[in-house]
């Protein structure tokens, strides 16, 4: 299955929010549910690194009751190239 193949609505935000500017993701509020929405984020950043749709993911982890947990993720380098063809032919469909 290619990337284009793979691409669903959650990634082509995400994609465009990076080719905005957004680069930093932080749970903004640590409700289970919040964190539980920033988790789904980490994941489909992680899918989208996977796929080389963006540049090189860095997390960082916090020690929270026994648990670790990603609450910090960033994107070093932006988009790639595949990452702007798949917003650019989203477009113009």
């Amino acid at each position: 299955m290619s990337a284009q193949q793979q691409v669903q609505s959650p990634f082509l935000e995400l994609l465009r929010q990076i080719d905005s500017g957004v680069i930093i993701y932080e749970p903004y509020l640590r409700t289970p549910e919040k964190l539980h929405e920033f988790d789904d984020t980490v994941a489909r950043l992680q899918e989208m690194e996977r796929l080389g749709l963006v540049g090189r993911l860095f997390t960082q982890t916090r020690s929270s009751s026994g648990d670790e947990r990603i609450d910090f993720a960033m994107i070093v380098g932006g988009l790639t190239e595949e990452g702007r063809r798949l917003i650019d032919q989203h477009q113009s469909m």
